[in-house]
């Protein structure tokens, strides 16, 4: 129960109230999805009752499925009404609703209304990447955000990982920027130091991501540590990078002590990524970190994630469970709303 209160404790830093702030995500996701409809004429062709197959005739969509799910999504919110199972119209006025959730800055707000457009090329069966545009310059920004490390705090405490030297893989690992502050995290405590076992790589599939974190890394150790006194340990302990998937890791058997991943899983095919990082996990070591389940988070901020390819989108904490135990994971603990967890091997 300790471990709950400390994981707690570094949320709350963040200085929001847990449901106002839930609930402001929320309007934020579904506001945006709603304008991005209206924009593409929707609500104004739904006027009148219309059957899936005339949505996608209408508006040259290629994607049944998935446009599918979006209509599920707006029926059950109530914006859309569904008629003898199969007509869909729209259920009086309505309002975007948008709103920039307080833990939101200006890059984050850009990026996920990046997403947000790409809403209509994905009912047409285009995918948006991380790497396009204004997307990856985004995206390096946003990681730098409060909530992220504040999130990441949240894991290493409740599993007092930081006060436990080894091997140590950062499963997406992004721009780097998440791992300079785990690198921090160890150096602060004393771990990077001779004769210490302490080894740190990240693996990301997206090349520029990797040249950023290979390039940037110094220069983000400086962000979190304001100095540069860390130089000597640098050279000892080098971060590593490496290019491989969650699904993938390019690894061998039982290599890792700690396992490391947040807010990734729903970008990826979430049991295969669970099989694989339990694989590289030592016996004894766990696998850990934060992810946003069902039914805590929006559908309308799924529907943003599902916009990327290869992404599987948000699924509900007792799949989660279930999967991990199913692949033979010792014991799962989880806590807080963004969900911190720890699978015991």
């Amino acid at each position: 129960m300790l471990s709950k209160a400390k994981a707690w404790n570094e949320l709350l830093k963040l200085g929001k109230n847990s449901r106002k702030h839930q609930a402001q995500i929320a309007a934020f996701f579904r506001g945006n999805v709603i304008h991005v409809l209206r924009e593409e004429g929707w609500f104004e062709f739904l006027s009148k009752p219309r059957t899936a197959d005339e949505i996608l005739s209408h508006f040259g969509y290629t994607d049944p499925d998935f446009l599918a799910y979006v209509l599920q999504v707006l029926v059950d919110d109530g914006v859309l009404v569904r008629e003898n199972a199969t007509r869909y119209s729209v259920n009086g006025p309505i309002e975007d609703g948008w709103v920039q959730p307080d833990s939101f800055d200006k890059t984050m707000t850009e990026l996920w209304e990046d997403h947000g457009r790409a809403i209509p090329a994905r009912l047409r069966g285009e995918f948006l990447d991380f790497n396009s545009g204004l997307n990856l310059f985004n995206w390096d920004d946003a990681l730098a955000n409060q909530i992220y490390e504040q999130i990441r705090r949240s894991a290493f405490t409740f599993t007092n990982a930081w006060n436990r030297p080894g091997h140590f893989l950062d499963i997406g690992s992004g721009t780097g920027y998440g791992t300079a502050a785990i690198w921090s995290y160890y150096y602060k405590r004393g771990h990077m130091k001779p004769g210490s076992n302490m080894r740190i790589v990240g693996i990301e599939p997206n090349e520029k991501f990797l040249v950023i974190a290979r390039e940037e890394f110094p220069r983000m150790l400086r962000q979190h540590l304001g100095d540069d006194d860390f130089s000597r340990a640098l050279e000892e302990f080098p971060a590593e990078f490496k290019a491989g998937y969650a699904e993938s890791i390019p690894f061998d058997d039982e290599t890792f002590d700690y396992v490391y991943a947040s807010q990734i899983l729903h970008w990826t095919k979430p049991k295969e990524a669970l099989r694989e990082m339990l694989r590289v996990t030592k016996p004894g070591g766990f696998v850990f970190g934060t992810e946003n389940f069902y039914s805590e988070q929006s559908r309308y901020w799924d529907i943003h994630c599902k916009v990327v390819r290869g992404s599987y989108g948000f699924f509900p904490q007792e799949d989660f469970v279930q999967w991990a135990k199913d692949l033979g994971a010792k014991k799962v603990r989880t806590a807080t709303p963004v969900t911190v967890f720890q699978i015991l091997k």
